[in-house]
């Protein structure tokens, strides 16, 4: 089967029903500080949080109503998950979803909210797909496979064909690639329309499956990344037969920098914005002499992080701006020393977060004590003025190594 562009045309006609039109917007912010044009598509406000619901309605309106009738199933430990038991939920089909037995307890309450069957069965997808064989075997469900499946594929394309009814031809676009039915959705549509644009596929460092593919080279997909999204072992064949002659290039993008990303969405475009669905920020972040002065798009393809992560990633991003920093200061045991330096940060505008005050460390002399102070300063220089005042009175200031 040969996917054409027409075909993803067809394909957006049905589905637009169920969808909301996400916005294509330019970046004033982001763009002046990376020295481009930055338009970001934001998919992550799309229903369900996340672009998975449009290849779920495609497959969905393809089966006939005899298939329909017998339900469809799934494996999923995420939005693939909620995008399937959505649509199932508003085209009347049975949806069954197989989860790991690790999921998080808010994904699988959210996909049982959007009407999906949640089975909670193996320690991982792998594990999971048995058992989805299982139940096919039994009761002759329709799988929906979350990237290697042609109806899939054109659902996904169709969120690129709308970005280019918003806006005029970019010169890149940086494409999230887990499993790659994203890419190779929008790889069809690129090659139709805006053939001018180098379509880039962005994963995470952790997991360079289509890197390896594309580069035929050998990088380990293993490990623990909050990109969790798109951590897949290895691309769909169905995807990688129309990605791997339609796109220009693989970047890969380390955690730190997906962090940074998701920090810099939240603060500048009041977004929030999971791993796999800051990648194409991030591959800008580490790349920013292949972008500038160019027209560059972003997906945002999902929304749907844990509070405490995000919480997390924002308290971890002061302390790489130096606006949070905890100092350990050593003093003399006596009256009056911890007034000194609670006057210095409060006499040049820093907030005092926490204090821990230390009499009983070994490696000091017992007239000494160690002061652990977590402050809050405007940047850099705003801390370093306030280290070099709390010195000048005969108190070191040492630096926690996680600054």
């Amino acid at each position: 089967m040969k996917i054409l562009y027409e075909d993803i045309l067809s394909t957006y006609n049905k589905i637009k029903p169920f969808l909301k039109v996400t916005e294509t917007s330019y970046s004033e912010q982001i763009s002046k500080k990376f020295n481009c044009n930055l338009f970001i598509k934001f998919e992550n406000r799309q229903n369900t949080g996340s672009f998975k619901i449009r290849g779920a309605l495609s497959k969905l309106l393809s089966l006939s109503s005899k298939e329909k009738s017998k339900g469809v199933i799934g494996m999923s430990a995420g939005n693939h998950a909620q995008g399937l038991a959505y649509s199932g939920n508003k085209l009347n089909v049975n949806t069954n979803i197989v989860m790991p037995l690790g999921t998080p307890f808010t994904k699988i309450r959210r996909t049982k909210a959007f009407g999906g069957n949640v089975f909670l069965k193996g320690n991982d997808l792998v594990e999971s797909k048995k058992y989805v064989n299982e139940l096919i075997d039994k009761f002759g469900y329709i799988e929906v496979h979350p990237y290697n499946d042609y109806e899939v594929i054109k659902g996904q394309g169709t969120i690129y064909l709308e970005m280019l009814k918003q806006i005029s031809e970019l010169d890149f676009l940086l494409v999230p690639v887990g499993g790659g039915g994203l890419l190779a959705g929008c790889s069809i549509i690129n090659n139709s329309l805006s053939k001018k644009t180098k379509l880039i596929g962005v994963e995470s460092k952790f997991y360079p499956s289509l890197y390896n593919k594309f580069y035929k080279k050998k990088l380990k997909c293993t490990g623990s990344t909050i990109a969790e999204g798109i951590a897949v072992k290895e691309i769909g064949l169905i995807p990688y037969n129309y990605i791997k002659d339609k796109i220009d290039s693989v970047i890969q993008v380390s955690d730190t920098s997906i962090e940074q990303a998701i920090a810099m969405l939240a603060l500048t475009e009041k977004v929030v914005v999971e791993g796999a669905g800051a990648v194409g920020l991030a591959a800008i972040i580490e790349n920013q002499k292949t972008f500038k002065n160019k027209n560059v798009g972003i997906i945002l393809c999902g929304g749907n992080i844990d509070s405490k992560i995000i919480s997390s990633i924002l308290m971890r991003d002061l302390v790489r701006a130096k606006q949070i920093t905890t100092t350990t200061i050593t003093m003399p045991d006596k009256p009056g020393q911890l007034n000194i330096i609670s006057n210095i940060c409060a006499n040049s505008g820093a907030n005092v977060l926490r204090v821990e005050h230390n009499r009983f460390t070994m490696d000091l002399s017992a007239s000494l004590a160690k002061l652990d102070i977590t402050i809050e300063t405007q940047n850099e220089d705003h801390l370093t003025k306030i280290i070099n005042l709390i010195e000048k009175e005969g108190l070191p200031v040492t630096l926690d190594d996680n600054n």
